[in-house]
């Protein structure tokens, strides 16, 4: 009787012991520390902004529009995940369009957390001075980054060579009042993988820069020494893998002034045109092609774009002619720019 006393009891014993033990935690969860590592949440946010290029990765997430604003879920800035600490240009300027995003933007596709945070973020070079979130209160989370920053480059055409100029206005061939120039971009020798991240021209997430000057020297000769006319500028694409490929002219608001898909100056003006200008050109022609309108062309990487550059006078005033290859060769590029950036968190 003895030992089944025992037994029952320890028994009991046991099972009140383990009901307190488990019970422990809960009655010291209200002595633990509930202090927030703002440094912590800082550290987080950096690498996010300076690691991690963003998501929808194609079309980028920058290149989305008010109304499907909500697709977007994390704000990146680097140019790719193989870059870190490289920032990408068009990344950066649409991340601090403070008239696009909202406070709660940041908060959800930057930030994340379920604490609303107070947040500052910076980011300064000589030629960068960006800034968007609340002024710096007396203590915060902070994290500092120095990174480097892409840039588009710029096919400037400055001179006419002679692959770029009718040998002979007058020869039966170019008895015709238009003349076109021809800028071309083989998606295939720009995406090339072998090309690092950083120094590869990506016309579907940077502008295409395209500028022609000394436009003077282009005229014609032979005929009154007056300024030819552009008649309109048109986008062609071709897929060289299919079969019998040909150039087929794309779909697109020509006569629309739209900034955020083009711009179009000429002779230097800050007069903005369409793409049917129908204006003399004296000095110069500056076209820049944005992304947003790239990924309307359904490009891939076996694709070649043509841009081509149509005058149209009679009799002719220029000599222009020729296709100008966009690529590593013929675009410039003022390399990688140092800026830090900073962010702030509380």
């Amino acid at each position: 009787m003895l030992s089944l006393d025992f037994l029952a009891g320890f028994t009991i014993f046991m099972l009140a012991l383990v009901m307190v033990l488990s019970m422990v935690p809960g009655l010291l969860a209200g002595l633990e520390s509930s202090g927030i590592d703002y440094d912590a949440v800082a550290y987080r946010t950096g690498v996010i902004l300076v690691e991690d290029p963003g998501w929808p990765a194609y079309p980028p997430w920058e290149l989305y529009d008010r109304d499907n604003k909500e697709e977007i879920q994390r704000m990146g800035l680097a140019v790719s995940k193989e870059t870190p600490n490289i920032l990408l240009s068009t990344k950066v300027e649409k991340f601090f369009e403070e008239s696009f995003f909202t406070s709660e933007d940041y908060r959800s596709k930057v930030i994340f957390g379920d604490i609303p945070y107070s947040y500052n973020i910076s980011l300064r070079s000589e030629t960068y001075n960006y800034m968007t979130g609340d002024p710096l209160p007396p203590g915060y989370g902070y994290i500092r980054r120095v990174v480097k920053i892409k840039e588009p480059g710029v096919a400037e055409i400055k001179s006419p060579g002679p692959e770029y100029v009718i040998p002979d206005p007058s020869a039966p061939e170019w008895n015709s009042t238009a003349r076109n120039f021809t800028v071309r971009l083989n998606f295939s020798q720009l995406l090339d993988p072998g090309r690092g991240p950083a120094y590869r021209i990506d016309p579907r997430t940077e502008p295409v820069n395209i500028t022609i000057t000394n436009f003077g020297e282009y005229r014609n000769i032979t005929g009154p020494s007056v300024n030819a006319t552009l008649h309109n500028v048109t986008f062609w694409k071709m897929d060289p893998t299919r079969p019998n490929p040909r150039f087929t002219r794309i779909p697109f608001s020509y006569d629309t002034i739209d900034a955020n898909l083009y711009t179009l100056h000429i002779n230097g003006t800050a007069d903005q045109h369409s793409l049917q200008p129908d204006v003399p050109v004296d000095s110069s022609i500056s076209l820049v092609l944005k992304p947003a309108a790239t990924s309307l062309f359904t490009l891939d990487q076996n694709s070649i774009l043509d841009i081509r550059f149509n005058f149209e006078d009679d009799p002719p005033r220029t000599n222009i002619t020729g296709t100008h290859p966009y690529d590593y060769t013929n675009v410039s590029h003022a390399g990688l720019k140092t800026a830090v950036l900073e962010v702030a968190i509380w």
